[in-house]
């Protein structure tokens, strides 16, 4: 019997995940293969979400998924080891465990931090990459905030509260942004004012978010200089110490909590493994993301592979996810004896979400921002992992975003405003206004809008039944029926007004109130809902701040409000 083709994935990360997976489809029906994921631990770390752990916006285990849990069903044997040598030429991997043969390898171990050679970057900065540096960062993050309290020299106090994120790239943004929201808590739970803490973004470039457009990159910088972040361009660190870090302009800025996340490089252990490499220890690969030992590949942000354009494929999990594929796809077509396929990047956007509450996204040339972007990077997140693992990392997802208190008021916590059980009203909300939109739609299709006889007959809500008391026929007849394509429309209007609102939770407490006068309405004619009564009521216990636009809409209408208060030019007294 032929020896096994042995296939050694090594990284469990979104490429080294993805590729494992495609491996396993792609080799479905050929037994003569083993296929092995070896991994530092048993998680995957989303690595995207890191600068939420370390702004304390989910719990510590919030970016950690189960690789047991998402190789289930597979014949993918994962390996818990830390490898710390590599012997290409006899195929053979060395970890701290036990040694690895194989035929075919692909190596997805990620990127560590570059630091450029800046001294002191390296002894005294704060690193993003790992979920420990996450927890380091948040952990720090407190204990200035608790130096603080307790320091009474104005000097120490300000180094203290002084937070630096070094570099304006995603991560760094992400990063400032958790912190604008979180050091609203810590100020308030500290006893600290506000104007106190200085947050701030140093960047070497010219402008942040470079990948970005100038539209959403104005739009970003602008929303950080109202929540108060300083923003440093054409501003390259040149060194760092313990309480201070100096800008190439001379400028000394004194904090004790310096960020960076300025660049990256490709592994160490990857730079090193003997393989041709080029820019920031990358390994240059083909078009098949085959290295230059023939049966190795490289994926992700271990990889160089430039385009037909001359640019290189950029570090993003799209990248990392789609040379994963096109490798596993290529080992697989060895195997089997068929031709392989080269790269063909396709990538669909970048999203940057600053803080729970706000989001630039620029996804198929279109640009958003706000809370639709918000939504579609949480969309983004929920789609790789339902890929990698169905249903289940999703709820996990849905429960570490949305329902497990850290902060004091996440973004879902304040959209819900009294308990997490609120939240649940949404779903009854959408269903309610899509009934409501559909019976408006219908309406509209029978001709309510122009035929002006509906109300008397042929109608889908009867004006009067059998039960209809004598008050309300008498009504209908002299006031409704002489008027009815007047009240037609009004009926049609209201139901597809009140249903877009209740789908959108924008005034939803006027909607419930529209909902529950035309039930009533339309039980005393005899055709009335029962259920949709009810549940109109239950939309009045502020349904529409979770998950919906009132969460924006009526604090932005009290302020409005209260700012004319203020003018004088409403009067609230008699």
């Amino acid at each position: 019997m032929e020896e096994k083709k042995k296939i050694v994935v090594l990284g469990g990360g979104f490429g080294g995940l993805t590729a494992a997976q495609a491996l396993d489809k792609f080799l479905r029906r050929n037994k003569n293969v083993e296929i092995m994921l070896i991994n530092k631990t048993s998680n995957q770390v989303y690595l995207t979400e890191l600068h939420e752990i370390a702004g304390n916006r989910i719990p510590p285990e919030g970016v950690l998924y189960s690789l047991e849990t998402a190789l289930d069903q597979t014949r993918i044997k994962l390996i818990v080891d830390e490898i710390h040598r590599a012997d290409i030429k006899n195929r053979k991997l060395y970890g701290r465990k036990g040694e690895y043969s194989f035929d075919y390898l692909i190596l997805a171990c990620g990127s560590e931090p570059a630091f450029f050679g800046i001294p002191g970057m390296k002894e005294n900065a704060f690193t993003l990459w790992s979920h420990e540096d996450a927890l380091r960062i948040r952990e720090h993050i407190i204990k200035m905030f608790k130096a603080a309290s307790a320091e009474t020299d104005e000097t120490k106090r300000r180094e203290y509260l002084t937070f630096v994120v070094g570099g304006g790239g995603f991560t760094g943004i992400e990063m400032i942004g958790e912190l604008v929201e979180w050091v609203e808590d810590l100020c308030i739970e500290h006893n600290i004012k506000r104007h106190e803490v200085s947050l701030m973004v140093v960047e070497a470039l010219p402008k942040i978010l470079p990948n970005l457009s100038d539209s959403l990159i104005e739009k970003a910088s602008n929303y950080l200089k109202k929540k108060g972040v300083r923003i440093l361009t054409n501003s390259p660190i040149t060194n760092v110490a313990a309480d201070s870090f100096t800008l190439k302009s001379g400028e000394v800025i004194k904090t004790h909590t310096l960020i960076w996340t300025g660049g990256v490089q490709a592994n160490s252990f990857v730079a090193n493994i003997g393989l041709k490499t080029g820019s920031r220890g990358r390994i240059e690969v083909n078009e098949y993301m085959e290295t230059s030992e023939p049966g190795i590949y490289a994926i992700g942000d271990n990889c160089l592979f430039v385009e037909k354009d001359g640019k290189p494929m950029p570090a993003l999990v799209e990248s990392a996810m789609q040379s994963a594929q096109c490798a596993a796809y290529n080992i697989a077509a060895e195997i089997n004896n068929k031709p392989r396929k080269p790269l063909n990047l396709k990538l669909h956007g970048n999203m940057v979400s600053i803080g729970a509450e706000y989001c630039v996204a620029e996804v198929m040339g279109i640009k958003l921002t706000g809370f639709l972007a918000t939504a579609i990077k949480h969309l983004a997140d929920m789609h790789y992992l339902f890929g990698v693992s169905g249903i289940g990392f999703i709820m996990d997802y849905i429960d570490r975003q949305f329902f497990r208190k850290t902060r004091n008021k996440p973004m879902v916590i304040k959209h819900i405003g009294v308990s997490t059980s609120a939240a649940w009203l949404a779903f009854l909300r959408i269903y309610l206004g899509y009934r409501w939109l559909m019976s408006g739609l219908e309406k509209v299709n029978s001709g309510w809008l122009s035929a002006g006889d509906k109300l008397v007959a042929g109608a889908s809500t009867s004006p009067i039944g059998p039960n209809t008391p004598e008050w309300y026929a008498n009504f209908m007849e002299k006031v409704v029926f002489p008027n009815a394509l007047l009240f037609q429309i009004m009926i049609t209007l209201g139901e597809l007004a009140i249903g877009i609102c209740l789908i959108l939770g924008l005034f939803t407490v006027l909607a419930a109130l529209g909902s529950i006068f035309m039930n009533i309405n339309f039980m005393i004619s005899g055709s009335g809902d029962m259920w949709f009564l009810v549940v109109s009521i239950v939309m009045l216990a502020g349904a529409g701040r979770s998950f919906g636009l009132d969460y924006y809409v009526i604090p932005y209408l009290a302020r409005v409000f209260k700012r004319f208060v203020r003018r004088g030019e409403i009067k609230l007294t008699v």
